[in-house]
């Protein structure tokens, strides 16, 4: 296992100041030293950690954008996103170390990091989508509320009405098809 990916499932557990070198240098199969050598600290290497998954969602989005005529409307683009966003539901890992970083927003470096990150992506999806700023906020708040639904167990309880309205999915229909958004 490649070293980002022991710390995305490590950090997502538990967290930046949770989290143990140690343990991820195991499931990596390295020394622990041999970790801190390539990221000096484990904080940065908890921020690159966090920047995978940032990756991984954008070329999740830019996918969906490729498959999609040229001349879709804003709301054609931004249903693709949010399509796209429902399949990354299956990466909890990544979505829990995502809501890690946003819990430990308290440092001042990983708060910056994370603004940085949401003020790029918010621009980038109202650039590739055409949609409005209304449209944007609900997008992610919608991605939001995702996150939270996946972090809790909402997928392995479809069965239930909260788990449906948190996997944003039709409350009228048991295990429902996915909305419009993310």
């Amino acid at each position: 296992m490649d070293v980002l990916d022991a710390a995305l499932i490590e950090f997502a557990t538990y967290g930046l100041h949770g989290a143990s070198t140690v343990n991820i240098a195991q499931r990596a199969g390295i020394s622990q030293p041999y970790v801190l050598r390539l990221f000096d600290t484990k904080k940065n290497l908890f921020l690159e950690a966090v920047a995978m998954a940032r990756r991984m969602i954008e070329a999740e989005w830019k996918r969906a954008l490729e498959t999609i005529p040229d001349d879709a409307s804003p709301q054609e683009r931004i249903q693709a996103l949010g399509q796209a966003f429902q399949g990354i539901t299956g990466q909890a890992n990544a979505l829990r170390l995502l809501m890690q970083a946003y819990s430990a927003a308290a440092d001042d470096e990983v708060r910056d990091r994370c603004q940085e990150a949401m003020s790029d992506l918010y621009a980038w999806v109202r650039a590739a989508t055409g949609a409005s700023a209304q449209e944007a906020q609900v997008f992610f708040a919608q991605g939001m509320i995702l996150m939270v639904g996946v972090s809790i167990g909402a997928p392995q309880n479809l069965d239930q009405e909260w788990a449906r309205a948190f996997m944003l999915r039709d409350m009228g229909h048991g295990n429902g098809g996915a909305s419009e958004a993310p």
